[in-house]
């Protein structure tokens, strides 16, 4: 009991007004004073009061005139007035106040609370300090009988307070994030809504803290989840073109930027989705939330450079392909107002190399007078956007005089951000042969006949609705005979789908008014009724035996039309399973979005992703692999309804769109049967495979208004149903993205501590039980950030574990204890073994950079048995054959394996027999309940006789008090750490502890 404490037990504060001002107002700025029950809190006095064996245990907050409580557990309390009581005694304390019993405290013993209801006989409290020391409030336990609370009664009570003021800090924190989102939300719309890809990038650490969708799809990354904490160099080739290092050049580009204020410059960027893309960056300079970023846009430069390297190329191919077919060529750059004339174009009018120049002029001069101005007019409605393409029949001067019929063809290959024309290409193909053969058509029937019959191209001429007139192409091409042929109505040819343009065509092409479009394409039916055939028809008016016609060409084009549809399917439907892929599933996503604004519907995304999957490639290849994943597509597609769509996204990963929800219950169902229907044996040949999945689902309208916001969100609720456990579903929450932009934050803090030197090991004992010796001792990291303070291990070595941040954090932890164990024997004289814990991600680890335990061992010169390596039941339950060599290279080099956690995981003894395990680590949750006649007791006796069976030592964790030690010693168990030895050190107290315990 603090005895010196009389001052008026709950009497008002003895510090000075300036103090208690102060005190006061740090209570205003963390406001939680009059806010609702949080479970939190509630938890904190819950444990308190069980752990203390309290009946009543309060978190109260000491305003200016009243005594408000956060959390009440065992009394029915909202707030009292400020007055001679508990909470105003120990809020002036350092430490523990405690009235062991209030009749016999001056202050206490005429409270109304303790003569009266409740009857209040023991209290103890220990004041909540926040920010610069303001206590603003008291973590207290009461009782109704006299008690008196031991050091580590004390202790507990301490503790339980530091998590009160650490949820005191934590909420306060999340208000200021929350505030600031607010705030930043106008420069979030335009940030997630703006067509350019834009990033912000931190001065400081070099880290993109933020990217936008644009950014996100020019990489083609399937979420943010996999750009946390990405630095430049990251989405970079090694080398930029020129041979700097990407590295390098990021930092001497963002030095510019951060001196001019703004730096614009080209770079090449690439992703584990995307191929190496040219782009040009602009870093602009600015000040956000008091911190220096740049934000970072991107303009893709990738078709331009391509094009750039595949023009001279593709121009050579062209000219061979046109030289060939007789065809001239002509590029004509509308920006510098320059023509390229191929040599066979100028050599068609006769002309040589150097006889024609590089201007539209030389071009346009040549042109009949007769023909230009349709021929102008021809171009200009080409490059206005208002035909696909250009093609003109008209006369060109020749070197000779004479003019020379020819086929003008073109099409504009390149516009500017405004829809600018800057480039057009064409060709001009002779048309004196078939004008020939044209006008000698007019004049004898045998001739043309003659000459049309060795055309490829099939030709027609109609009438009247009818086709009287073809050559032998035509018919052969549709399976009829010249003479089945001819007479046909063009409802038996033209196919019912383009009859009506069909006929309306031609009643303008026989009319004296404009003539319609003269090159498209449309179906025709062959003979056999069983297919359409496609054909590109050339159309002109004719005159027939005096009377209006059509004279038609006419190509079958029915593969080029069976390649488009195949190309059309390859880019929108995945080739294993026949599903559709992510493009098309996009284009599909956003078209049921737009309808369920149009109708006021909803809909659902599911994104499923296979649970152990790898499992199965690895151990059974990627021939059974696939087929598990086509069987998989099969039986989700089997419990969808008609209007669903299931679409494989990736890999193991499969998105189910549900349109027009109607019931919530539906989702529920879906989702349900397609968690049992994977869940069950996949038969592969004769091996059975079993797998589950995690579900992920977001909701429309609802947190997400777009289609990448969907694919987010879908996304981060199935890696919340991983986490959680697998074969389960997950909704998203508003709570899942802030966990995810929490995440973001400790990775890049991660990123900065491991440059900063930020992380440190402190060394636990690990005590011989029959000689009290110490020769061992567990190493264990600990973060202390500059600003969050101490960071549990249990917070971020998960993430660092996916981020794949563990393994520059697991190989310093292995050389810093590595060099302790050394510097100890050097020092003692002896062998102080370190027990090292090591990541399955690091134990898998095949990147080069990060050597294996006993490469590190050779590099510093030291045995084996300097160090242990503690691993949990997991790690050898999920081993592969690569781990398992890393495994037994550690026996060989004489380094002892302990096995972790003991009993709180899979718990199968088969890996026992199978690894050579040296020691067996009870958990402490197993130490901690250890009692005479406890359940615990009887656990450990038969870990300890099992580990010794099979040739094992066993340490036990979390031993606090004697009684635990005297039952472990009695149990026969080798080793024990805890409290009751020593809490972890640093590196000079252990050796201090060591000198004087050891």
């Amino acid at each position: 009991m603090n005895s010196s404490d009389q001052a008026g037990f709950g009497s008002a504060p003895a510090d000075d007004s300036h103090t208690e001002a102060r005190r006061l107002e740090a209570l205003r700025v963390y406001q939680i004073l009059d806010t609702v029950r949080e479970t939190h809190y509630d938890r904190i006095t819950t444990l308190a009061a069980s752990a203390l064996d309290m009946p009543v245990a309060l978190i109260s907050l000491v305003d200016r005139d009243r005594i408000w409580f956060k959390s009440a557990h065992g009394l029915e309390v909202n707030e009292i007035p400020r007055c001679e009581g508990f909470c105003g005694s120990a809020i002036r304390q350092d430490s523990v106040y405690e009235v062991p019993d209030t009749l016999e405290h001056p202050v206490t013993r005429h409270d109304p609370l303790v003569t009266g209801a409740p009857g209040i006989r023991y209290y103890a409290g220990v004041p909540l300090r926040v920010g610069e020391g303001h206590a603003v409030g008291v973590l207290c336990v009461l009782d109704f009988r006299p008690r008196h609370l031991d050091d580590t009664g004390r202790a507990r009570l301490r503790a339980f307070a530091e998590l009160a003021c650490d949820q005191i800090e934590f909420r306060h924190a999340l208000n200021r994030v929350r505030t600031l989102a607010d705030a930043d939300r106008r420069f979030r719309v335009l940030f997630e809504k703006i067509a350019d890809p834009m990033l912000l990038l931190d001065v400081e650490s070099g880290v993109f803290t933020d990217w936008n969708p644009a950014a996100l799809r020019m990489l083609n990354y399937p979420g943010r989840a996999q750009v946390i904490a990405l630095r430049p160099a990251d989405i970079s080739p090694a080398l930029q073109p020129g041979g700097r290092s990407s590295a390098e050049k990021a930092i001497e580009m963002m030095a510019i930027a951060r001196r001019d204020g703004s730096h614009r410059f080209e770079w090449v960027i690439c992703s584990p989705y995307s191929p190496e893309r040219s782009i040009e960056v602009l870093l602009t300079a600015v000040v956000m939330d008091g911190r220096e970023v740049f934000i970072t846009t991107w303009r893709d430069l990738s078709a331009h450079k391509q094009a750039e390297a595949a023009l001279a190329e593709s121009r050579l191919r062209l000219k061979f392909a046109l030289d060939g077919a007789g065809d001239g060529v002509w590029d004509w750059d509308l920006a510098n107002s320059t023509v390229f004339f191929s040599p066979r174009w100028k050599s068609m009018l006769g002309y040589a190399e150097d006889e024609i120049g590089a201007t539209l002029e030389d071009w346009a001069d040549r042109v009949h007078p007769d023909d230009k101005t349709r021929v102008m007019a021809d171009v200009q409605a080409h490059l206005a956007g208002h035909t696909d393409h250009y093609a003109n029949e008209h006369r060109m001067r020749c070197r000779s005089g004479d003019y020379l019929w020819i086929l003008d063809r073109g099409k504009v290959v390149e516009r500017d951000a405004d829809g600018q024309p800057l480039r057009m290409v064409g060709t001009h193909t002779d048309m004196s042969e078939r004008r020939r053969v044209l006008s000698e058509l007019e004049h004898s029937e045998h001739t043309q006949r003659a000459l049309l019959d060795a055309m490829a191209d099939g030709v027609f001429v109609a009438q009247d609705f009818r086709f009287v007139f073809a050559n032998t192409a035509l018919p052969r091409i549709l399976g009829y005979s010249r003479e089945e042929f001819i007479g046909l109505h063009f409802t038996d040819v033209v196919h019912p789908d383009f009859l009506e343009l069909w006929c309306e065509r031609f009643r303008l092409r026989i009319s004296s008014g404009p003539e319609p479009l003269r090159r498209y394409e449309v179906q025709f039916m062959h003979k056999s009724g069983q297919r359409p055939v496609w054909i590109e028809l050339i159309a002109s008016r004719f005159v027939h035996e005096g009377d209006p016609a059509v004279l038609g060409i006419v190509r079958d084009i029915s593969e080029k039309k069976i390649n488009e549809q195949m190309i059309w399917r390859q880019a929108n439907y995945d080739a294993l399973t026949g599903l559709p892929n992510r493009h098309m599933l996009m284009h599909r996503l956003d078209q049921e979005m737009k309808l369920c604004q149009r109708h006021n519907w909803s809909l659902a995304l599911l994104f499923i992703d296979l649970d152990r999957f790898k499992e199965v490639n690895d151990t059974l290849g990627h021939a059974l692999g696939d087929r598990l994943l086509k069987q998989a597509a099969q039986r989700i597609s089997g419990c969808l309804r008609e209007t669903d769509v299931v679409a494989r996204f990736g890999g193991d990963e499969f998105t189910v769109l549900l349109g027009a929800i109607e019931q919530p219950e539906v989702i529920e169902a879906i989702a349900a049967k397609i968690l049992d229907r994977l869940h069950q044996p996949f038969q592969l040949d004769q091996q059975l495979a079993y797998v589950s999945a995690s579900i992920g689902i977001t909701l429309y309208p609802g947190e997400s208004d777009s289609v990448d916001d969907l694919m987010m969100h879908a996304d981060q609720a199935m890696y919340e149903a991983k986490r959680a456990g697998r074969n389960r579903v997950s909704y998203f929450t508003r709570s899942l993205q802030d966990d995810a932009e929490r995440r973001m934050r400790l990775v890049a803090d991660m990123h900065a501590a491991i440059e900063r030197h930020q992380f440190s090991l402190v060394y636990q004992p690990i005590v011989h039980i029959p000689s009290g010796s110490v020769r061992k001792a567990e190493a264990l990291i600990r973060w202390q950030h500059p600003e969050r303070g101490y960071v549990s291990p249990a917070d971020f070595i998960p993430i660092a574990e996916e981020t794949g941040l563990i393994l520059p954090i697991g190989d310093w932890v292995m050389r810093t204890g590595i060099e302790f164990a050394r510097d100890l024997k050097t020092r003692f004289g002896d062998t102080v073994q370190i027990s090292l814990n090591k990541s399955p991600v690091h134990l898998r680890n095949r990147k080069p950079g990060y050597p294996s335990v006993v490469e590190l061992l050779a590099e510093y010169d030291v045995p084996g048995s300097l160090i242990a390596v503690e691993m949990t039941e997991g790690m050898l339950i999920e081993a592969d054959e690569h781990t398992l060599q890393r495994l037994y290279a550690l026996r060989d080099a004489g380094v002892q394996v302990s096995l972790d956690d003991f009993g709180t995981g899979y718990s199968s003894l088969s890996y026992l027999k199978k690894f050579d395990i040296d020691y067996l680590k009870i958990d402490q949750s197993f130490v901690r309940g250890l009692a005479p006649h406890s359940s615990e007791r009887a656990l450990c006796e038969a870990m300890i006789v099992m580990a010794h069976k099979l040739g094992m030592q066993v340490v036990a964790e979390g031993v606090e008090t004697h009684e635990q030690l005297a039952l472990l010693r009695e149990a026969g168990c080798d080793y024990a750490q805890g409290y009751l030895f020593s809490r972890p050190l640093p590196a000079e107290h252990f050796e201090v502890w060591l000198r004087e315990n050891g």
